[in-house]
């Protein structure tokens, strides 16, 4: 069993809106001056702290079970910061971080200076990235990397201390979008009929089934070494209904992979909030605005599976936005600051659909896998 490589970006893993806010107001110079000023003061928690920080006790419980080092989580910290700008300080952080939160350890980094991440994450052999850079994950997504956009958002303090829990939706995160596209272009009755007249086949993968497939491995081989409870449990939440094809559908996809999902809640189209909240997950993945709205009201830190073309002109929008907002001109290229940069995403303006029938914009999605 290999190691589960987790890419993070500074500003997924800490807060940095502090330094955002200078670079705004006062550009470059100033927001390098600062970190240079206040490298040992300590970053706070980002939104996906929780989650890196719950993979690091797993791994504790992985060694008592005899898993050589090789096939633990692995946390590799990215960031398109210049070296000298926020190196000594994230640094800093991290070595706190680890002698006070249970062990945080993060012996990788990749500081690029501005250049494109994506192109390394062969090269680390990441199993999944999460990023502030809405579209990089979306070229990480198309070049066939399990792949997530985290944004700073307000976060509950109730999840747990003892168990990593990680909740996926179904369509274009686990599964491909092949049936939620039938839903969008065709409607719900066409949808219920395709699933019905292919309940018995396995749905295409999505990009984060190869990262689901890989925390299953682990799962099996702490309850083979009969820990109980399991450190690590996860969950579906899917806008999915449980009728006849489209629930026989998914749970037969999950067995053809041999992919046993602890708990699976089909909501048909309630808002998955409130089943997220009392879950108490350290992170949720979907695909679209309205859930990870949703998620974030209940203070549920979650990702973004902004996967295939249908989102890929509104991520390089947003993205163009933000470069003329913080005056960084028409180049292309990330900034070396543009990971603590990048705004939050408002969601509100953008459209969104689920497979339950609500109204929903049509779209084509590829299901482009790295091989």
């Amino acid at each position: 069993m290999p190691a589960v490589k987790i890419a993070v970006s500074s500003r997924a893993l800490f807060d940095q809106t502090k330094e955002y806010t200078i670079f705004k107001e006062q550009g470059v110079k100033a927001y390098t001056e600062y970190h240079h000023a206040h490298e040992e003061e300590i970053l706070e928690p980002g939104t996906a702290f929780p989650f890196i920080k719950a993979a690091h006790t797993v791994n504790a419980k992985l060694k008592e079970a005899g898993a050589p080092e090789n096939e633990l989580f692995e946390i590799v910290l990215m960031s398109h910061n210049q070296a000298d700008t926020a190196g000594i300080r994230l640094i800093r952080s991290i070595h706190h971080h680890g002698m006070w939160c249970m062990g945080l350890k993060i012996d990788q980094m990749c500081l690029t200076d501005g250049a494109s991440l994506v192109g390394y994450l062969k090269a680390y052999d990441i199993t999944l990235y999460l990023s502030s850079h809405t579209y990089e994950v979306q070229e990480a997504l198309k070049a066939g990397f399990g792949a997530a956009a985290i944004f700073p958002q307000k976060m509950a303090e109730n999840q747990s201390v003892d168990q990593l829990r990680i909740v996926f939706d179904c369509d274009a995160v686990l599964f491909s979008d092949e049936a939620e596209q039938i839903f969008q272009t065709k409607g719900l009755g066409a949808f219920l009929d395709f699933e019905n007249e292919r309940m018995n086949e396995p749905l295409p993968e999505g990009p984060l089934k190869p990262f689901a497939v890989a925390i299953g491995k682990m799962q099996k081989r702490l309850e083979d070494a009969n820990f109980n409870p399991s450190p690590i449990r996860t969950y579906i939440v899917t806008a999915r209904s449980s009728s006849h094809g489209s629930g026989i559908r998914t749970l037969k996809t999950l067995r053809s992979w041999g992919l046993k999902i602890n708990e699976c809640n089909f909501l048909c189209g309630r808002p998955k909030g409130p089943v997220l909240s009392a879950i108490k997950a350290h992170i949720f993945f979907d695909d679209t605005q309205k859930n990870i709205e949703s998620a974030h009201e209940y203070g549920v830190p979650s990702g973004h599976v902004n996967f295939g073309e249908g989102v890929s002109s509104r991520a390089h929008s947003e993205d163009k936005q933000s470069e003329k907002q913080e005056g960084s001109g028409s180049t292309k290229r990330p900034q070396p600051h543009e990971d603590v940069a990048t705004e939050s995403v408002d969601f509100s303006s953008q459209d969104e659909g689920s497979i339950t029938g609500e109204v929903a914009t049509p779209g084509k999605r590829s299901s482009k896998r790295r091989k």
